[in-house]
């Protein structure tokens, strides 16, 4: 009423009045919970996607089903027998494992520790004298076989093998061990490998369900608490093709091996994996997409391998009046494996009742002259073969996140394009190094540390009684090898603008070439500026040569 009355003598207040009233209302509604849109309608079974109607022609016949992620890992023990017999015996298979390794890896992963000095109440440059000297003791300990419980491995040659056996199984443990009756060791921590194929649940266990013992769940071997997070891996006292192995398992073959130890907080064991989906307990090869295919292309390049050495065999043959007729086919053999190894008959007993005539070049053959003889030529080199099993690796790369020139070390295109595929693939290859580092690198590293710090060789107030503190001492960073540079003049160039203009750091820069410390050569470059000098050499600069410094250099060239 009196908004109306206010409307009539003043038509723009009372619009006012109108718009305030109407905010009021949508305020309180907003307050009282009852949201200013209501949710609307009910779902047709129909969606939009194409991909959702199983009746279209291109779907009819793909089997598609939801499944947890440790459902898809059912059949595990099968993709990893596929991927290592790949690995082994598959050329395009050892190049999609060895690739990622040698890139990533290379001669190692090496730790440069970076001591917070104000978190532990230390000046800067005691820090980075602490730094430098952990670092080369700990580049020592790594250079040994010492963090091999085994002794067969360097710790850098461990990293190799380690995400050797994540790329070919999945996934890999390691068991942190205290050697001390092995003769020789100046450090006492040290891991056990054990292979993915060992890591079983108990004999009798389902798979998913509870342990009997404490409560939690075990899958694949993995035993997991209420958050899903590991806290035991469960393995087999004894390699699967052992009497007590997979295939024939008995009553308490595995032992349970905590992840964390209680009281020191270190982990006791490490299950290495990259996991993809949540809840995922297992790790999956990285050919498990490509075995289909690379036995395919392994069956592919066999056939037109053997074409071609066929078509290359030169045999002779004659026909002679009451020449002995040549043998018959043999199309029995001993077993399944000898058929598929001979092509044919097996018989290994006396006599000669072989049926396959072995083609050598030079043979000369002897038939009747009533025998005919049909010899098919298999008309090879094929000229198609080459495209087209080019297409197929370059499937496989993508799948793997390999580029095809570095997959198949074929860099005859452009610079450009071999520039961009060696770009491309250092993003994946230092995603793997961050991997690594959390997963391997650093904790082996830290496990090193605690030791070194109980002992007494390192002075380092609250490390082990302040768990702030502990992370702050045990601060580090790994750096690998460097780039390949195609064109080591231009990059150059590009680089000097680049940190000229504050968009790279000299660090950045050191550690992308070559993987090294940038404060470290700076201390090396100072004591051999200061041996030219006092040795009267020629100082180099920046102009690849000369008897004076860079700038002096240029102020006589101007």
């Amino acid at each position: 009423m009196i908004d109306r009355a206010v409307a009539a003598v003043s038509p723009r207040r009372g619009a006012q009045r109108l718009a305030a009233r109407a905010a009021l209302q949508a305020g309180s509604a907003i307050v009282a919970g009852a949201p200013p849109v209501q949710p609307g309608g009910f779902l047709s079974p129909r969606g939009g996607f194409h991909a959702g109607h199983k009746e279209r022609r291109g779907l009819r016949g793909w089997i598609a089903r939801l499944r947890s992620a440790n459902q898809d890992n059912a059949q595990l023990s099968n993709v990893v027998a596929y991927s290592r017999d790949a690995a082994m015996n598959m050329p395009m298979g050892t190049a999609a494992i060895e690739r990622p390794i040698t890139f990533t890896i290379g001669t190692g992963l090496m730790a440069i520790p970076e001591i917070d000095g104000k978190a532990v109440g230390i000046s800067d440059d005691a820090a980075a004298a602490l730094n430098r000297q952990i670092a080369s003791d700990y580049d020592e300990y790594m250079s040994s076989t010492d963090p091999d419980a085994e002794r067969t491995a360097t710790g850098y040659e461990l990293q190799e093998i380690v995400m050797r056996g994540v790329l070919e199984s999945g996934d890999i443990a390691a068991l942190r061990c205290w050697p001390e009756d092995q003769i020789g060791r100046m450090a006492f921590t040290a891991w056990r490998l054990v292979e993915a194929d060992r890591i079983v649940s108990p004999l009798g266990h389902i798979e998913g369900g509870r342990l009997n013992g404490n409560g939690n769940v075990c899958v694949a071997g993995v035993e997991v608490d209420e958050y899903h997070a590991p806290v035991a891996l469960h393995i087999l006292k004894k390699a699967p093709d052992s009497a007590a192995g997979r295939g024939s398992r008995v009553a308490n073959d595995t032992v349970r091996i905590p992840l964390w130890g209680e009281q020191s907080g270190l982990p006791t064991s490490l299950h290495v994996m990259s996991r993809k989906r949540p809840e995922q307990s297992r790790g999956v090869p990285l050919l498990a997409p490509v075995i289909e295919v690379l036995g395919q292309i392994s069956t592919l390049t066999q056939s037109e391998l053997f074409a071609a050495v066929m078509t290359s065999t030169l045999a002779i043959i004659y026909k002679s009046p009451g020449a002995t007729g040549m043998p018959e086919a043999d199309y029995g053999a001993a077993d399944d494996e000898a058929r598929l190894v001979t092509g044919g008959g097996a018989y290994d007993g006396p006599g000669d009742r072989g049926g396959n005539i072995r083609l050598e070049p030079g043979a000369v053959l002897e038939i009747d002259n009533d025998a005919e003889v049909d010899m098919k030529s298999p008309g090879r080199p094929n000229p198609a073969f080459d495209p087209f099993f080019q297409a197929l690796v370059r499937q496989i790369s993508a799948a793997i996140e390999v580029p095809f020139e570095v997959l198949m070390l074929h860099f005859i295109s452009s610079y450009s394009a071999s520039r961009a595929a060696l770009e491309v693939f250092y993003l994946t290859v230092q995603r793997r190094r961050g991997w690594m580092e959390s997963h391997w690198c650093a904790p082996g590293y830290r496990a090193w540390l605690h030791e070194q710090v109980v002992r007494g060789v390192y002075k380092m107030p609250g490390f082990l009684t302040n768990p702030a503190r502990r992370q702050a001492w045990s601060k580090v960073r790994h750096r690998g090898d460097g780039k390949i540079s195609l064109d080591p003049a231009r990059e150059a160039k590009a680089l000097e603008v680049h940190e000229a203009h504050g968009w790279s750091t000299g660090a950045q820069i050191t550690a992308g070439l070559n993987g090294g410390d940038y404060d470290s050569n700076i201390t090396v470059r100072i004591a051999e500026h200061k041996r030219f000098v006092d040795g009267g050499l020629p100082i180099p600069n920046a102009n690849g040569g000369g008897t004076a410094p860079a700038a002096d250099a240029q102020q006589q060239e101007n």
